[in-house]
């Protein structure tokens, strides 16, 4: 693999196997013109194209050589974004651990290299092999300014750090994310990537870098698609333990080699004492290989790890006066923070997930049955939802799963330890399984396959560390003294191969507890200060690990590998030349009606969303809220798809006091409104997906229980705006989630109190918008839907002697004229672009307790609506179809308010789409005429957002003329795209009659070497 770089305009080329991926930025930036380094590109964009190198020409190239000494380009890692700079990341250097047969090889990373794709301004990092005039071959680098040097070295130091350590590892020959039975065995393999499949992607470490290269990868042609799997233009890297030992089975020589890959693809926090998110994935989630080879077989058996599989959180509550003699075990306690519903739904994705690339699954259960100790609450709940899930599981009949309870002290695992000895008490529980699941078996002599793993033990215990990998070690160990058996080999005249097997998952145990603890951030610093023996870092690494976020200290680097910090974004990969053709392809093959299209586009689905805003005051009432969530004066039969809930002051607010966070409250709230939900005559189950709670401000989520499999991706935020950001008892729970594919943002707020705080309350809606992020750096408004509710406190300009005659009257348009929101928002302050339905019922705020009598105390407040529903939709989405208060839930001195919206959710075929927008831009472009040549190419450049918009202008383009063309008049003739014409150009004849319009038969254009022979 040769990387080379032409320096205007800025072109790398990546060349392998006798094919090039070709990688230029739509418009790069250079030092000489004065702005390098500075311009920001609003959409990170790359154009690519792969072709055959006998059609480039490289004569103005350089080839960049690793810096480091005897560096190779080994491999392609993809496209990095950091601080708005698009990087280019390569394998250069690596070093031999594993072998799992004589034709695979598994290396090490211990070089990585980036270089930027739009700036020159870090090329005095980059080493290029250069040749004088003897052709003697020397490396050099050019000279820059010493201005860019800090900017350039840290640009992607700590990735490069992170990924260089040793961790790390990927194989040239088989794609390291694949297990030997999914990949099978080959005497002569040819690397094809499958890293992308629906279990395998959570063990590619480089899956953000790749994500689009991935997609581009599967446009090309298969035999393209092969060359570029051989070729290393995308190299899958995985984390944990690889090793290969030499050893003996029955006298011959034998190969034992173990790989661990740890995962991922999970939301939020990857190790530690946490549970599952959304789609189904765990903490701590790890599979284990054990490939054994000789010249006669080929053996491999797989095991997997994880965390408890359910939502839960560990507390720790300590003492004001010494914190360190208070925590203890029974200090801590787990939470569960979502319903029992959310977490089986989570449950049985994960499963489902496994199943569908094992097959039946053994759950190994090692959490401790002590019920002193806090661990044995997060076991009761976890055996619930297992006998739940499995008796559902049972009647269905796709795939079985078994429960097994391993109640292993850390004393006896301590005791045993990793040796040859296989405890006899835990081998009789798990036999069974052993034999019925089998393993992978083929027989290299005949070609054979004779056996195949069936299924799968899935084993966890509370941090997945040592109890774990014993348990792990115990059961592969029979495994393979059942498959020696098998052999009719005996096992005392072979137990070699057992030793060496113990010592794998020995040096595994510790390799993985150090990656695992290594990035368990503990008082903002990492687990591995633990080592040292003092109480405080004992104590952190003991009691705080998980309860403090680890998105601090070391594993920032991590984040930014795996694209999580809140700045990055997918470098967007455009191919115009290969999106032409497949379009061309496309519509030539599709019918002759001119429906491209509404092929498209998938069926809009019609749903229906409840959206309701309640402040209560802080109470918990006994008193019916149906008519609320099932009000009786709409039309028809009521039916919701999603249910969105605002309850503002869960807590009651004293004057002097900020409340605390009472989950009891919350927990109340959201069983009485499941409860009223339930209730329905049509018989409809809800469940409750996503509760978020800030001090006295919560929001709940409730999806028909047969419409949660479409939903993906819910993430949760908060944002504080009491006492400048400090206090809770003012802000908003926000939540975002992709329904299909339209996606969803839901936000709850509580404003700033007071008739004259509109000030106040504009500064508290703009510390919202910009807290409120969610993965990828998407706001509130990137969302194709928002629904905003909650008490505004925007209050009416007017006295109470006004107000209440009005509201007698029902005149609440004339009202609503001097309402502080709708001021507002007319003049586009607070709340631009949302939308609200009209409002045809009196102010909600603020009234005696169960009565209808508006504030009778000695503050006499003046009656206003501070509880508000707005909506801001793309494409018309949203359609508001109820907006209305209810008058009969009277606990509070709020009355709740509802709004009802169809919602337009629909899928759209991103490939057909990007392809239709970007014909009229790409036609007409050539590979060596306008990739290698132009400057400027943002007019290639497009996003889902552009619709049918003409491309942006440029200096040499602009919108307004037909088809983008050029600003510059095109005459034919003189174009020099005849190669005769560049050495003897056509120049005006000046021969023509001076007249115009005069007929005449000579020709316009003449040669130039044509009319210096007709003046001599």
């Amino acid at each position: 693999m040769r990387l080379y770089l032409n320096q205007r305009p800025r072109t790398f080329i990546l060349t392998s196997n006798g094919y090039a991926l070709v990688i230029r930025h739509p418009n790069p930036t250079y030092k000489e013109d004065g702005n390098g380094g500075k311009k920001v590109e609003e959409v990170p964009a790359v154009i690519v194209e792969f072709c055959n190198t006998e059609i480039l020409n490289l004569a103005n190239y350089k080839e960049i050589v690793p810096s480091r000494r005897n560096g190779q380009m080994l491999g392609f890692l993809g496209f990095l974004l950091i601080k708005n700079n698009i990087l280019l990341g390569f394998i250069t250097g690596d070093e031999t651990i594993a072998s799992p047969t004589l034709h695979d090889t598994v290396h090490r990373i211990t070089g990585v290299e980036f270089f930027c794709v739009q700036l020159d301004a870090f090329d005095q990092f980059v080493t290029f092999q250069e040749y004088n005039n003897n052709n003697g071959r020397h490396i050099g680098r050019p000279n820059a300014p010493d201005e860019y040097l800090d900017q350039g070295e840290s640009l992607a130091h700590s990735v490069k750090k992170l990924i260089s350590l040793g961790d790390f590892f990927y194989s040239p020959s088989f794609d390291i994310t694949l297990t030997m039975q999914e990949r099978g065995y080959q005497a002569n393999p040819l690397f094809k990537l499958r890293a992308d499949g629906p279990y395998c992607k959570r063990f590619m470490w480089n899956r953000y870098m790749t994500l689009e290269l991935i997609d581009f990868r599967k446009k090309l042609p298969p035999i393209e698609q092969e060359m570029f799997d051989t070729g290393g233009f995308i190299t899958p890297i995985s984390r944990g333990y690889a090793q290969t030992l030499n050893s003996v089975i029955n006298n011959e020589d034998a190969l034992i080699t173990m790989i661990s890959k740890q995962a991922c693809l999970k939301s939020g926090h990857l190790f530690g004492e946490w549970g599952i998110d959304d789609q189904g994935e765990v903490a701590n989630y790890m599979e284990t290989e054990i490939i054994i080879y000789t010249h006669k077989f080929c053996f491999a058996y797989v095991v997997v790890r994880g965390n408890v599989p359910i939502f839960y959180e560990t507390e720790t509550h300590f003492s004001k006066r010494n914190i360190l003699i208070a925590v203890s075990k029974s200090s801590k306690k787990m939470r569960f923070p979502r319903s029992f519903e959310t977490s089986q739904l989570a449950l049985g994705r994960h499963f489902d997930g496994l199943a569908y690339n094992f097959g039946d699954i053994a759950v190994v259960n090692g959490l401790t049955s002590d019920e002193s100790s806090y661990k044995s609450q997060l076991s009761k709940k976890y055996k619930e939802h297992l006998e739940k899930f499995i008796a559902l599981k049972n009647d269905a009949g796709n795939y079985r799963l078994f429960e097994i309870d391993l109640h292993v002290s850390k004393a006896f695992v301590k005791k045993v330890g990793f040796t040859s000895v296989n405890p006899h008490n835990i081998i009789s529980i798990i036999n069974d399984r052993v034999v019925d699941f089998g393993a992978y078996f083929y027989g290299i002599s005949d070609n054979t396959f004779t056996g195949r793993q069936l299924g799968v033990f899935r084993v966890n215990s509370f941090d997945n560390l040592h109890k774990a990998s014993f348990i792990s070690k115990v059961i592969c160990q029979r495994v393979i003294e059942l498959a020696i058996e098998d052999m009719g080999i005996t096992l005392e005249s072979n137990t070699e191969i057992i030793a060496h097997h113990a010592k794998l998952w020995e040096e595994n145990d510790y390799q993985i507890t150090r990656l695992t603890t290594s990035y368990i951030t503990n008082f903002g610093k990492l687990a591995v200060h633990a080592v040292n023996n003092t109480v405080k870092s004992h104590f952190s690494a003991k009691y705080l690990s998980g309860v403090v976020p680890d998105n601090k200290g070391n594993d920032t680097a991590m984040l930014k590998m795996l694209g999580r910090k809140s700045d990055q974004v997918s470098v967007t990969l455009f191919s115009p030349i290969l999106d032409l053709l497949q379009e061309i392809d496309r519509r030539n093959t599709a019918a002759k009606v001119d429906d491209a299209n509404t092929e498209s586009v998938l069926p809009t689905q019609q749903i229906k969303l409840f959206a309701g805003t309640f402040n209560v005051s802080g109470k918990c009432p006994t008193t019916s809220i149906t008519e609320w969530i099932y009000p009786t004066n709409t039309e028809g039969e009521v039916s919701y798809d999603i249910v969105f809930i605002g309850i503002q002051e869960v807590v009651e607010l004293t004057t002097g006091q900020i409340p605390s966070r009472d989950v009891g409250k919350a927990r109340f709230w959201e069983n009485k409104i499941k409860s009223t939900l339930d209730e329905n005559p049509l018989g409809i189950k809800y469940v409750s997906l996503w509760v978020g709670m800030l001090g006295t401000t919560a929001l709940f989520l409730f999806v028909k229980e047969s419409q949660v499999d479409k939903i993906r991706g819910v993430e949760g935020n908060v944002k504080k705006t009491g006492l400048g950001g400090m206090a809770a008892n003012k802000g908003g729970v926000a939540v975002s989630f992709c329904f299909n594919d339209t996606l969803i943002c839901l936000v709850s707020c509580h404003l700033a109190a007071g008739l004259s705080n509109i000030d106040e309350r504009h500064q508290n809606y703009k510390t919202l918008v910009k807290g409120f992020r969610f993965l990828k750096n998407r706001s509130a408004k990137d969302h194709d839907a928002v629904i905003w509710l909650g008490d505004f406190n925007y209050r009416i300009g007017l006295p109470n002697e006004q107000v209440k005659p009005l509201i007698e009257r029902k005149q609440y348009s004339r009202l609503f004229e001097f309402d502080q929101l709708h001021m507002q928002m007319a003049n586009g302050i607070t709340f631009p672009f949302y939308d609200e339905m009209e409002i045809t019922f009196p102010p909600t705020y603020k009234f005696d307790l169960d009565s209808d009598i508006y504030d009778t105390s000695e503050k006499q407040r003046i009656p206003a609506w501070t509880d508000r529903i707005l909506s801001l939709s793309k494409g018309k989405v949203l359609t508001p179809k109820v907006y209305n208060s209810c008058p009969t839930v009277k606990f509070s001195d709020h009355r709740p308010v509802y709004g009802i919206f169809e919602v337009s959710v629909h899928s759209l075929s991103a490939s057909n789409n990007k392809s239709n927008l970007a014909l009229d831009r790409v036609s007409g472009i050539d590979l060596n005429t306008t990739i290698f040549k132009k400057d400027d190419l943002s007019y290639l450049v497009f996003n889902d957002n552009d619709k049918a918009l003409p491309p942006p202008s440029t200096d040499s383009r602009k919108w307004w003329l037909d088809g983008n063309k050029s600003v510059k008049m095109s005459i034919k003739e003189l174009n020099d795209n005849d190669n005769e014409l560049v050495h003897d150009p056509l120049v005006v004849n000046p021969f023509l009659p001076i007249n115009p319009f005069e007929q005449t038969d000579k020709p316009e254009f003449i040669k130039k070497s044509t009319l210096l022979e007709m003046i001599r």
